[in-house]
């Protein structure tokens, strides 16, 4: 039989005896301890949700289908109303060579706004501009940077800054995603099933009911 419990520990590291803890903060112990077992239990079964599903997968990649080249893997049910796949997400990462293509790119727009000026070459400066400002973690926006390298400029210096920005880039293996899909026919999109905590918020209803 375990000994009843005579103190709660505070968010100092101090054991306060219990007589000493209000009813309230009993209850908000109690209530955010019953919370967080339910996400560790719910955190296990996803584990093993995606591991038993990848092994699922490796085996099924042991027989006629084969990975990706770069990594994905993606099989259909028989009736195709099912399609499950593996996504390998690729980052770009950019060096320290960025700062002299963007001093290139920037010295061509306002050598043409001080030529002719105008609104595009205006706005091809706040173009240029924003593809390189960091966001809060320090990390330049790829897709802006090769919205860049789409542009064609008949100007020297920006084709060697992109050029520049070519060679500055590395691709880095990111997350790997696995999904499972479903459609209620073969004419209609495939949804995804998604496990994601914010889209299983109860309906209103649910809420009053509950």
């Amino acid at each position: 039989m375990s000994k009843p419990i005579t103190t709660m520990r505070d968010s100092n590291g101090q054991d306060v005896p219990v007589k000493y803890v209000s009813a309230y903060d009993k209850l908000r112990d109690r209530v955010t301890r019953r919370v967080e077992a339910r996400f560790h239990k719910a955190r296990a079964v996803l584990e093993a949700v995606v591991r038993d599903s990848i092994a699922d997968l490796d085996a099924l990649k042991g027989g006629k289908e084969k990975l990706g080249a770069k990594g994905n893997f993606q099989a259909r049910s028989f009736d195709g109303l099912i399609q499950v796949s593996i996504r390998q997400q690729y980052n770009i990462l950019l060096d320290e060579r960025v700062v002299h293509a963007r001093e290139l790119m920037l010295g061509y727009v306002e050598g043409v706004l001080a030529k002719i000026g105008g609104n595009d070459a205006q706005a091809l400066k706040l173009i240029v501009a924003e593809a390189f400002k960091a966001n809060a973690q320090g990390f330049l926006s790829t897709g802006k940077i090769m919205s860049l390298l789409r542009m064609e400029i008949d100007n020297a210096d920006w084709r060697e800054a992109k050029r520049i920005l070519q060679d500055a880039i590395k691709p880095q293996k990111g997350k790997r995603y696995l999904a499972c899909e479903v459609r209620p026919s073969t004419q209609a999109d495939f949804r995804q099933i998604r496990l994601d905590i914010a889209d299983c918020w109860p309906k209103a209803e649910e809420v009053a009911n509950g």
